[in-house]
């Protein structure tokens, strides 16, 4: 009875969506590009073409491209890698690319044909890159360039490919994960995204992460099933692509907090405009980020939370962060998650420890099906999720354990503060100390001994950083993640 049910709801949720909402006809030809292409991107954009062919499917910096020209150029592409370069089912393929048509196309046309994908990004280290290549013993890389579109033949089916996608490379350089997920597997997650955010066909959406990024591809997919036209730059600014994809109606923005923040500081050349959602994730939503956004849009922000290994976990909704500004909310449809500490006994509401999820996207499971994040953090009364930091980030000062997270959330909650990050270094007399870096908000002067000192009574004297120092900006990466060894280097040099 409750599989009845929630086959159901999926089906609710995906007639709302309008992507059930086909003729007869349309219906007859998408079962043919399903059975040609299989459960692949090729298959959304082929639909897409078959659904909505003159309505616009990307939008970059040379402009628009519909759904039937993308299409065309698809297959006409695959084609040429079929016949030109040998590329086929099985074939282990990387793609080099900005946020750019290109991306779409190599990533459409490969998985037509069968080959596994790995997107990369274009900012690699060239020794980190090659690592990458040789382990997952990629054979052909393409670029923005590498594309042609003469004499295309008529393509048959192949099996379906996999898309191998890198894990967050937090304890070296970065793994591949492949996966080839099934609809059973990827139901439930999105009927649960489907029910949250306000998805419409034809709703712009706005990209301001990179393509190649797991909520990069996750964002296309939905774009292409939607009929929606994906707006996106080789520059990650939101403020420029909210402001050409408006002119339809309010957009649905894909990016991450450090963006947000700059946006938000930045103020609005046009005025506020109305957007239909934000959605972030891939880094901490800070309190004041989470109610600065709230009170300047209203209640349209979501924060994801996800990993390679598992998948998307879980989604708070403006309510939950207007409750609980912070949070990574509730469980997504079909996921479970709890807290346990070192030795795997369950935690209560409100202790901190390893987060544990279960669900039909998590790879390499226990035998009970349960996979340690590799993150910490705690559930509240409701419970909703708090994600406070990487598990593998304890260390022993002084022959104490400390966890650098849990004086990052003290300092963060000082009233002159507004961001803040600690990185870890060797010391001779403790064997490992901390240095602090720290953010004020803008109507803000204070000096780094004061806040010591502040800091001073509200932790143990093993848990002070080294240092404190004020800085003007934390270096982070594209992603919006902190970049821990340019910050390592900037605190030394001061230290």
């Amino acid at each position: 009875m409750r599989q009845i049910q929630f086959l159901l709801r999926i089906a609710k949720a995906l007639w709302q969506s309008g992507l059930l909402r086909v003729s007869p006809q349309e219906f007859v030809r998408i079962l043919r590009a399903w059975w040609l292409c299989g459960p692949t991107f090729a298959f959304l954009g082929a639909m897409g073409a078959i659904r909505f062919p003159h309505r616009v499917a990307i939008h970059d910096e040379e402009g628009a491209l519909t759904f039937q020209d993308l299409d065309q150029r698809v297959e006409g592409w695959a084609s040429s890698l079929l016949r030109d370069h040998h590329v086929g089912p099985g074939s282990q393929v990387a793609i080099v690319c900005r946020n750019h048509r290109s991306f779409v196309i190599h990533l459409l046309a490969l998985t037509r044909i069968g080959a596994d994908v790995l997107p990369l990004g274009t900012d690699l280290p060239d020794h980190v890159r090659d690592t990458i290549l040789e382990r997952q013993e990629i054979s052909l890389v393409l670029g923005e360039s590498d594309i042609n579109f003469d004499n295309p033949q008529v393509l048959g089916r192949y099996r379906a490919g996999q898309l191998i996608t890198l894990t967050s490379g937090s304890t070296g350089i970065s793994k591949g994960i492949r996966r080839r997920p099934t609809l059973t597997q990827l139901l439930p997650a999105v009927t649960g995204l489907i029910e949250s955010l306000p998805f419409q066909l034809h709703r712009p959406f706005v990209l301001a992460i990179p393509l190649n990024h797991g909520y990069g591809v996750a964002t296309l997919a939905l774009s292409l099933a939607l009929g929606a036209p994906l707006y996106m730059a080789t520059r990650y600014e939101i403020g420029p692509l909210v402001n050409r994809a408006e002119d339809d109606e309010p957009p649905l923005v894909v990016t991450v907090p450090t963006l947000l923040l700059r946006w938000l500081r930045d103020g609005f050349e046009k005025g506020t405009p109305k957007l239909a959602a934000i959605v972030t994730g891939s880094a901490p939503l800070s309190e004041s980020l989470s109610m600065g956004l709230l009170e300047a849009f209203g209640p349209v922000l979501f924060n994801l939370y996800g990993s390679s290994e598992a998948g998307l976990i879980s989604l708070a909704t403006p309510a939950a962060l207007q409750a609980a500004p912070g949070t990574v909310g509730m469980p997504l449809p079909g996921n479970e998650f709890l807290i346990r500490d070192s030795s795997g006994r369950g935690l209560a509401q409100g202790q901190t420890g390893s987060i544990w999820v279960r669900g039909p996207l998590v790879l390499q499971a226990g035998s009970d099906g349960w996979r340690d994040t590799g993150d910490l953090g705690y559930l509240d009364f409701a419970g909703r999720l708090f994600v406070c930091g990487r598990g593998d980030s304890m260390i022993v000062s002084g022959g104490e354990n400390v966890y650098p997270h849990e004086v990052e959330a003290i300092l963060a909650s000082h009233p002159s503060v507004d961001q803040v990050a600690i990185v870890v270094v060797a010391d001779q007399e403790f064997s490992q100390r901390m240095l602090a870096a720290v953010v004020l908000k803008d109507d803000q002067s204070l000096k780094s001994e004061s806040l010591r000192a502040w800091l001073r009574k509200r932790v143990e004297r093993f848990k002070l950083p080294r240092s404190i120092q004020i800085l003007r900006e934390i270096p982070r990466n594209r992603l919006g993640k902190v970049d821990r060894k340019a910050l390592t280097s900037v605190l030394q040099s001061s230290d």
